[in-house]
């Protein structure tokens, strides 16, 4: 049987994204296990001596988020030094020892260890995967790969959801882990370096050996030659430094600007909020669901609004894309604010407690479908060759800075002034970014990275 073309290049996708798997596990490792780690659910199964207060709960969830700001900086280095595959293999191993500290874990300050080491490579998936995925892609499907880490991040997700409830944290712990060995051995022994990496290096036998294992083609010369372009186009202004030209090169500022404004508008649609404290949305609008099974609903549906996501992804513009999403996630923050300013000035909402049930599920749609992918694919798509890995580093890494801010604080400004203050605080900023999308965002769909950079630099002329 003839292999496909694409299928190696689907094949390294996939395989990278184990680590993604376990990237997903780890965000949602907290939903199931801070009820576990408070005493409020199967006590028994407490790993501590006591139960967690309050504050340590909040510092379980955000040091993950914390551990991920602080990453992408030295991830970028490597990924520049050693190539983007080495940067992976070794930023994976703080995420697997992690898991096995809080396999072992019995006091508060292992559960802060292990989650700040999580993130650590939390930070170098959401900084150098998408840059792997878009150096690794044709044009046709460059957003179909790009999608496919976001795919098995909600994986990650739904196993949390499923799993996590059902067994002891010890156990969950393990079976976190085994995605990132899977992920270890089969990307680390079968998947290549990207070919523009080799090219950046002027490493032209192994870029063209690269993208023959990719194509699985023997003619590779139009698609060398393109890259090859690309590179050397970036090569002419080497004498300037990275950060300088980011912040001088009008069309490189321009590119940097975009990409960090709509990672900062993804960050405050509000997902790491719901994704950590979604069974307690659930209990807290006493719905006619228990709080775990209405995190089951709402992390299956995510996996399928992702499964659709990578296969509209690329027939659809991503303006569109985008603009539908905002636009629902906008109405969607507004009616769940409204029910639980409803109910804490104590009117009869028993008859519509399946309005969180059915917002969270068309957030979490809304969500997969445009603003998530869209924000991490298209960094990738606009941001020059010679700013890229340090552009998205950086976009990365205020983005989760956001991340942490709203994983830390809005839980606490949620407890003194009222549950529904965050949805109205995201509905807000959902508006505000519609409209920066509809003015500011350029398409980028099925353009070469060459012609993406050729248009923005004649819009800016």
């Amino acid at each position: 049987m003839k292999i496909p073309p694409s299928f190696f290049t689907y094949f390294s996708a996939i395989s990278v994204n184990f680590l993604s798997y376990g990237g997903g596990l780890g965000y949602g490792w907290s939903s199931p296990a801070l009820p576990k780690l408070s005493g409020e659910v199967d006590p028994d199964q407490n790993q501590l001596s006591r139960p967690a207060t309050l504050a340590e709960q909040s510092w379980i969830a955000s040091l993950l988020s914390l551990g991920a700001m602080c990453s992408p900086f030295l991830c970028e280095y490597v990924s520049g030094k050693l190539g983007r595959k080495i940067s992976l293999l070794l930023f994976s191993l703080p995420m697997i020892g992690g898991y096995v500290i809080l396999i072992f874990a019995d006091e508060v300050v292992h559960f802060y260890i292990g989650r700040f080491l999580i993130g650590i490579t939390e930070g170098s998936i959401f900084s150098t995967i998408p840059v792997y995925s878009a150096e690794i892609s044709e044009n046709h499907n460059r957003g179909t790969i790009g999608a496919i880490m976001f795919l098995f991040v909600s994986l990650g997700h739904f196993t949390s959801s499923v799993v996590g409830p059902n067994v002891s944290l010890q156990l969950f712990s393990i079976i976190s882990l085994v995605p990132c060995i899977i992920f270890f051995v089969s990307f680390g022994l079968f998947s290549p370096e990207t070919p523009y990496y080799y090219v950046i290096r002027n490493k032209f036998p192994e870029a063209e050996k690269s993208l023959k294992q990719l194509r699985k083609k023997e003619d590779v010369s139009e698609e060398m030659s393109e890259i090859i372009k690309c590179v050397t186009e970036m090569k002419s202004n080497k004498n300037i430094s990275v950060l300088k030209e980011i912040f001088t090169d009008k069309s490189s500022l321009k590119a940097f600007v975009l990409s960090l404004l709509l990672m900062l508008f993804q960050q405050f649609t509000g997902l790491i909020y719901i994704i950590d404290y979604n069974q307690k949305i659930f209990d807290s609008a006493e719905t006619p669901l228990s709080g775990d099974k209405g995190v089951v609903i709402v992390m299956a549906v995510q996996v399928a609004a992702i499964l659709f996501s990578t296969n509209v992804i690329d027939k659809i513009n991503r303006k569109t894309l985008l603009l539908l999403s905002l636009t629902s996630i906008f109405f969607l923050h507004t009616t769940l604010g409204s029910f639980f300013y409803l109910k804490q000035e104590n009117f009869n909402v028993q008859y519509a407690s399946w309005i969180p049930i059915a917002c969270l599920m068309l957030f979490i749609t809304a969500y997969q479908l445009g603003i998530c992918p869209i924000s991490y694919i298209f960094p990738a798509e606009i941001l020059k060759p010679n700013v890229k890995s340090f552009g998205i580093m950086l976009v990365c890494c205020i983005g989760l800075l956001a991340e942490f801010l709203i994983a830390t604080f809005l839980p606490v400004l949620e407890e003194h002034v009222g549950f529904y203050v965050p949805f109205w605080i995201f509905a807000v900023i959902s508006l505000i970014a519609i409209v920066f999308v509809y003015f500011f965002i350029p398409e980028t769909r099925s353009k070469s990275f060459l012609e993406i950079q050729e248009s923005l630099e004649h819009k800016i002329k």
